[in-house]
């Protein structure tokens, strides 16, 4: 865990920051390999004493961030308490990526059969095609799924496409990863005569 401490309007000691390495480091048990931590810890005036320090602490993953901010008497108080704060969140988070990852695993499970390798590598049935040649010819099962679906069996198989028959429109669509990291989405138009 990397932590970086920074304050707003309080001056943190040695033993208040070597408090809160003590504290935030037993979250250090919850990750596989650093991750970079920040603390703030603020002093606002307010009307009630238990709420004067504030931490706020933000811990940035691969798949998001998160976040958690408790209010104390003391930066103590407010270094414990979001260190359960946060403690809660990352177990919670932890459990919804577990419940993820068996239900793509049970997925995959249900769908690891479906491509049929038709193809054959060349073997002089090699079609040449500006640009390239057509080596591989893949037959593939096209079933009718949401859009939603059809990009999880797309992650799933590792490709960068994949064809399906929308059940919603009834059509052959093409879900497909862009360059950005986003979906996008092919669906047929009126065809041309030409």
């Amino acid at each position: 865990m990397e932590l970086k401490i920074n304050s707003r309007h309080v001056t943190l000691t040695e033993d208040m920051k070597s408090y809160a390495v003590k504290r935030l480091g037993k979250l250090d048990r919850r990750f596989r390999e650093s991750v970079p931590v920040n603390l703030l810890i603020r002093h606002e005036d307010t009307k009630r004493e238990d709420d004067r320090y504030i931490a706020e602490v933000t811990i940035r993953l691969r798949r998001g961030v998160i976040r958690g901010e408790e209010r104390g008497a003391t930066p103590r108080v407010a270094i414990d308490a979001v260190e359960e704060n946060i403690d809660r969140k990352i177990r919670r988070y932890k459990t919804r990526l577990s419940r993820r990852r068996r239900s793509a695993m049970k997925l995959e499970a249900g769908i690891g059969g479906e491509l049929v390798d038709q193809g054959h590598e060349p073997d002089g049935d090699v079609v040449e095609l500006s640009g390239g040649a057509l080596v591989r010819t893949k037959s593939h099962v096209v079933e009718s799924m949401g859009v939603e679906e059809a990009a999880a069996r797309m992650e799933l198989l590792g490709h960068s496409f994949f064809l399906f028959l929308n059940s919603e429109t009834g059509s052959h669509n093409v879900v497909y990863r862009r360059r950005d990291n986003n979906y996008g989405l092919i669906v047929p138009g009126e065809s041309v005569a030409g």
